[in-house]
């Protein structure tokens, strides 16, 4: 009951409905939206309901225009988010994703890059967890040091994609044989900012 706030701030806005891709994009007219970065998240529940309210991206609650997405399981999230309420933070739902996106945003508050804030995650966060953070300004991803959840980059000059499924980069993008594709290694960390 009641109304849930699934994101506020200035230059992030996060849908979140069960649809495929296509779906979602014509619904919301996202063709005709002005953005420089997009994220999106197919999710097989393991840990939380299945529902709106608990699905991704995560809002970094209080802080404006931080989202997360995540695939894994950060096994130090208890611990952690009681240290974070003791210090007066709240949290909307139980799931271990909310609490690394208010975990980076406070990292970026204290005047971390989005590149150190993700290096550092890899040292504070223990578990199997491929992570991808959004900014109003960019973009970083994470993945721990057992590397068991997957994370391939592809770029070229103009474009960054990062997806856990390889079939993903082929359905987008063909045989674009000028892409550099690779794995982000365990415990390695890269973010991408607009120039």
């Amino acid at each position: 009951p009641g109304v849930r706030v699934f994101s506020l701030g200035h230059s992030l806005e996060v849908i979140k409905y069960t649809a495929d891709a296509r779906a979602i994009y014509e619904r919301w007219r996202l063709g005709d939206a002005p953005f420089t970065h997009a994220v999106g998240h197919v999710r097989m529940a393991t840990e939380s309901r299945v529902d709106v309210n608990h699905s991704h991206p995560f809002w970094a609650r209080p802080f404006p225009d931080v989202t997360v997405v995540h695939n894994g399981h950060v096994t130090n999230y208890y611990k952690n988010r009681r240290i974070y309420e003791m210090r007066g933070y709240t949290f909307q739902t139980e799931n271990d994703t909310e609490f690394v996106a208010v975990y980076l945003a406070e990292q970026l508050s204290l005047g971390l890059t989005l590149d150190e804030a993700v290096r550092r995650s890899i040292d504070d966060l223990d578990g199997s967890f491929t992570y991808l953070v959004s900014t109003a300004d960019g973009f970083g991803v994470a993945r721990d040091r057992f590397s068991t959840k997957p994370c391939l980059v592809a770029e070229t000059d103009d474009w960054v994609a990062v997806v856990s499924e390889g079939i993903a980069l082929a359905g987008a993008f063909g045989d674009q044989t000028e892409i550099h594709t690779y794995e982000l290694q365990g415990g390695e960390a890269r973010a991408w900012t607009r120039a």
